[in-house]
């Protein structure tokens, strides 16, 4: 049986994508040995143990974590907006640092991780493009969004936004002709993309006060990166 095949049916994780990701972050032990594969054949003699588990109900919690700590921001009692708030890792991450409540915003159904459904903190608006909707009284804005461009999102929530984070995807923000296996490799084409965010920002009126490369890749290896930005 494959490891991850295992770790689901042994109730370690619920999904095999969860599997992988604590495997190949050596977070699953065979014989007390880091095994990085997923698809490694489990024998009946073979003794597995997980060492570590998400803290949150996705990678993308993580990633807010690191750019909270980073860039040293504070949401103690303040009000967020999550625009792609798919399983809720941005919205979990920004409750666990002291919001008030998080107004999660998504254009898919039933994504939401469902120990975060009954949260009293979390106003979800599900099947909602950002875009048609009037922007809430916030304090704080995070955003994840993929197979779109940021930018129209970063026009549209301007004008109410005073400080946000954004996930900057290269690889949503490029033709395909600049993909490979779905994967943006030229460094140059990257810095193009983080180049013409910031441009885009600071016409918005935007202070710049950073951007991080993500310390974890999206799911086909594409080098994210975490941007700040304030008013």
């Amino acid at each position: 049986m494959r490891l991850d095949q295992y770790l689901v049916e042994n109730n370690h994780v619920e999904t095999r994508s969860e599997a992988k990701d604590i495997i190949t972050r050596g977070f699953v032990l065979i014989n007390d040995k880091p095994v990085l594969k997923a698809g490694y054949d489990i024998k009946p003699s073979d003794n597995v143990s997980v060492t570590q588990r998400r803290k949150y109900v996705s990678r993308a919690g993580e990633k807010l974590e690191f750019a909270l700590k980073e860039f040293q921001i504070d949401l103690t009692n303040q009000i967020v907006v999550d625009v792609g708030s798919s399983t809720g890792g941005f919205t979990q991450c920004a409750l666990s640092f002291g919001a008030q409540k998080v107004y999660a915003y998504d254009v898919g159904t039933n994504q939401l991780d469902p120990s975060l459904r009954e949260n009293e903190k979390i106003f979800l608006f599900e099947k909602t493009n950002i875009l048609d909707v009037d922007i809430p009284a916030h304090d704080f804005m995070v955003i994840d969004v993929s197979f779109t461009s940021v930018i129209p999102i970063l026009r549209h929530v301007a004008k109410e936004n005073k400080a946000l984070i954004v996930l900057v995807k290269p690889q949503f923000e490029v033709s395909l002709k600049e993909l490979k296996k779905g994967i943006v490799k030229n460094q140059k084409t990257i810095q193009s993309v983080i180049e013409k965010i910031v441009s885009e920002l600071k016409d918005l009126n935007y202070h710049i006060y950073g951007y991080l490369p993500s310390p974890i890749k999206g799911k086909e290896g594409n080098q994210e990166y975490l941007l700040y930005v304030r008013k």
